[in-house]
């Protein structure tokens, strides 16, 4: 079985909603999932096949301070509203399709991290109307997030702990497609917030201990997609050239630009990811 794996990255994730919406244009339904973060977000859009919602939620609703403010993290500890994405978007503004995504039949989980273990937690999204929790806690970026407190864990972003899941793929799958949001060679650095994270978290020793890991972590995963690449078990898409935005940007034009980079770089691939996909 092939599986999706997709990154996250905030606004970044534009890129991977473009990459989606030319797979659903190409009626290509890939039945099992594991997203982080906004990648979690793209997933269930995809499952819902939704082709442009992603799109138009972030574009659309970026500069609307109900969706992403400051004035939100000081009224209720996010910076991104719960009420006004799982809420006011999902069931007013662009609805989300909840019934085809409840009957797809997909196998879709959501990483978090648990600010208890600093471990990666793998969480399954069978119903998002009934339970959106797994895709909150996934997307909870650290210190401009609450922490979510779910089945008695305390969760915040899987990017933490699991930032490209394609070992916890691999355990389901045979292969791998991967999205990233970051360039060929991009390596990641040290936090530059771990001052201000070792105070936050004071609570939690092991989630600072992922913090100050998380790069290494990171880079570490980015060299076994690539030794995957090379032996044919992964099929990575990823943008062409560094991504000149930020994980809050509010830019509407450079935010459209990198969603029809998305597109574009998967149109271009299309042949031989079908190649891929049909390899027994």
């Amino acid at each position: 079985m092939t599986g999706l794996v997709l990154e996250g990255g905030g606004m970044r994730g534009l890129f991977t909603a473009g990459v989606l919406d030319c797979l659903m244009k190409e009626e290509i339904r890939i039945p099992y999932c594991i997203g982080v973060s906004a990648g979690a977000c793209n997933m269930v859009c995809y499952y819902a096949n939704q082709p442009d919602r992603s799109r138009r939620v972030n574009v659309e609703y970026v500069n609307d301070k109900r969706y992403m403010s400051w004035g939100n993290l000081i009224r209720t500890g996010s910076l991104f509203s719960e009420e006004m994405m799982f809420h006011t978007i999902s069931r007013e503004l662009i609805p989300f399709d909840y019934e085809t995504y409840r009957k797809s039949g997909c196998q879709a989980m959501a990483v978090a991290t648990s600010c208890l273990t600093g471990k990666a937690v793998y969480l399954p999204v069978p119903d998002l109307d009934q339970d959106y929790q797994p895709v909150l806690a996934s997307m909870s970026l650290p210190l401009v997030s609450k922490v979510v407190r779910y089945r008695g864990d305390e969760l915040l972003d899987g990017g933490i702990a699991d930032p490209i899941p394609v070992a916890r793929a691999l355990q389901d799958c045979d292969r791998v497609v991967v999205v990233l949001t970051r360039e060929k060679g991009f390596v990641k650095k040290p936090e530059s917030t771990l001052k201000l994270s070792r105070i936050l978290y004071r609570r939690y020793p092991r989630l600072i201990a992922a913090l100050e890991r998380r790069h290494e972590i990171y880079n570490q995963e980015l060299q076994l997609v690539e030794q995957l690449e090379q032996e044919g078990k992964a099929f990575v898409i990823r943008p062409p050239q560094p991504v000149a935005i930020s994980r809050t940007e509010k830019d509407v034009e450079k935010l459209n630009a990198l969603y029809q980079q998305g597109v574009d770089v998967t149109q271009d691939r299309m042949e031989a990811l079908h190649a891929f996909l049909s390899q027994s």
